[in-house]
């Protein structure tokens, strides 16, 4: 395996998208296949080069997902030349894929094909009538699954983003495809029959896609597919949330013996915990390469929060919900911001982002707080929609599409925030009967004074008729 990271994806730049949806997927995947296909394209020329340099008489193409030889050859035992001559140019396809490790095939075929022609020892057999394609030796899940860690960054530029990814993708492979079989359709379907729940499912069905798709197995993975059910959240209210800030100290002042290494830790995931109730931030987003000089800056005038360009969509400047709250929990605490440098001042790799997020967690819990981190970031989205926020506004404040904000927030607006909503709606109602009926009020007014001017201007003309 060639080193596709330095020589591939050194001068490409991953689109950044704010799209968590299937279509902002798709975009960072398109473009990482468009900017592959062109290096791919640019080494088939230099291959080339290198076999008419070597006076090879075979070039090679791509075509098709495949990547196929052409040479002029002798005449196929069945084939006719219109003109009668006994040689033609033939492309032969051996089934190679088009890949960089492909690539490195289809030129050693090449090389072997022009030194037959170079000895005019070529003759017509399966493998170059096609009968008899070119095929991988059969793999088991367990073999492919050494391999996969290369198969898998051959395709896409490695980051932190991708190693997250990657991460959770080889987790799902050794819970559920890693055995000792063969890889084919049947045993692909079993494997992914082994993940019970919706979750699991869809991860699994996702790895198999891949899977199929490199070994070129035909599987319809669409009746494999387990309804998934609607989680219920305990998002918290804005009175849930400033009590749950008093949480911290309470759960301080319960310990017998306090350490220090205790307070340290509750001042930190106190403040993380600030910075999540009035950014809508994601967890990750604080732990990874935060710009808290920035944040602390006398040159911040709107108190917005900075998220660095490695996080899952990029770069983006977040402005305060609720900008009462930095001044409530205490945000801009030098003390406590410097403890949270030393803490994120670490090499971020994605295993230890995860532990880091789900201490956080674990955290949250063990002090009481009846909802998680997440819950937060949720309760910023639904706020943002009862303070009447423009939709985009709020998606480019929390870093996802409107599309994901409509779709997938909405389901947590509860009982409680659509009582709100009507409330609103209809105190806002009421004013606007209010401001009517005064309008009204005006008009009439303005009329009467009018009338009122218009006599008086008449009685100013005549007093000065009389003098």
């Amino acid at each position: 395996m060639r080193d596709i990271q330095g020589e591939v994806f050194s001068d490409f730049e991953v689109p950044t998208t704010t799209d968590g949806s299937f279509a902002g997927r798709q975009k960072v995947a398109n473009a990482t296949q468009k900017h592959l296909q062109m290096k791919l394209e640019q080494e088939i020329v230099e291959v080339n080069q290198r076999l008419k340099t070597s006076k090879t008489k075979v070039s090679i193409h791509s075509r098709k997902g495949t990547i196929q030889l052409r040479a002029t050859l002798p005449l196929k035992p069945t084939d006719v030349h219109p003109k009668g001559k006994q040689r033609k140019q033939y492309t032969i396809s051996l089934g190679i894929p088009a890949s960089f490790d492909g690539l490195k095939t289809a030129e050693e075929e090449a090389q072997e094909l022009g030194k037959l022609i170079a000895r005019q020892t070529f003759a017509w057999n399966d493998k170059y009538l096609g009968i008899k394609a070119y095929k991988k030796q059969s793999i088991t899940f367990r073999e492919f699954y050494e391999q996969f860690e290369s198969f898998y960054f051959s395709t896409r530029k490695r980051n932190l983003k991708s190693e997250s990814t990657y991460q959770g993708v080889i987790r799902c492979y050794r819970r559920h495809f890693l055995q000792d079989i063969p890889i084919n359709s049947e045993n692909l379907v079993n494997c992914i029959l082994t993940s019970k729940t919706p979750h699991t499912r869809e991860h699994a069905i996702k790895l198999g896609y891949t899977i199929a798709k490199k070994f070129n197995l035909k599987t319809d993975f669409k009746v494999l597919k387990l309804k998934i059910e609607k989680n219920k959240r305990n998002i918290p209210l804005d009175k849930d949330i400033t009590m749950g800030y008093l949480c911290f100290d309470l759960h301080l002042q319960q310990i017998k013996a306090v350490k220090p290494k205790s307070i340290k830790s509750n001042k930190i995931y106190k403040l993380i915990y600030g910075l999540i109730a009035v950014y809508g931030l994601r967890p990750r987003e604080i732990m990874n390469q935060p710009d808290l000089n920035w944040l602390v800056s006398s040159e911040n005038e709107h108190s917005t929060f900075k998220v660095h360009e490695s996080n899952k969509t990029g770069y983006r400047e977040v402005f305060p919900f609720v900008s009462e709250w930095i001044e409530l929990f205490d945000i801009k605490n030098q003390e406590n911001i410097n403890l949270l440098k030393d803490y994120v001042d670490r090499e971020i790799t994605p295993s230890a982002l995860a532990g880091m997020v789900t201490n956080l967690s674990k955290f949250f819990s063990n002090i009481g707080l009846q909802f998680t981190p997440y819950d937060l970031r949720h309760a910023c989205a639904i706020r943002a929609h009862l303070q009447g926020v423009p939709i985009k506004a709020a998606s480019d404040n929390l870093g996802h599409s409107v599309d994901i904000h409509t779709k997938v927030y909405q389901r947590w607006f509860g009982l409680e925030n659509r009582r709100k909503a009507f409330q609103q709606t209809a105190e806002n109602n009421n004013e606007v009967d209010t401001l009517k009926d005064e309008v009204v009020f005006l008009k009439k007014r303005i009329t009467e004074l009018e009338t009122e001017l218009a006599k008086y201007k008449i009685k100013l003309e005549f007093e000065g008729q009389r003098y």
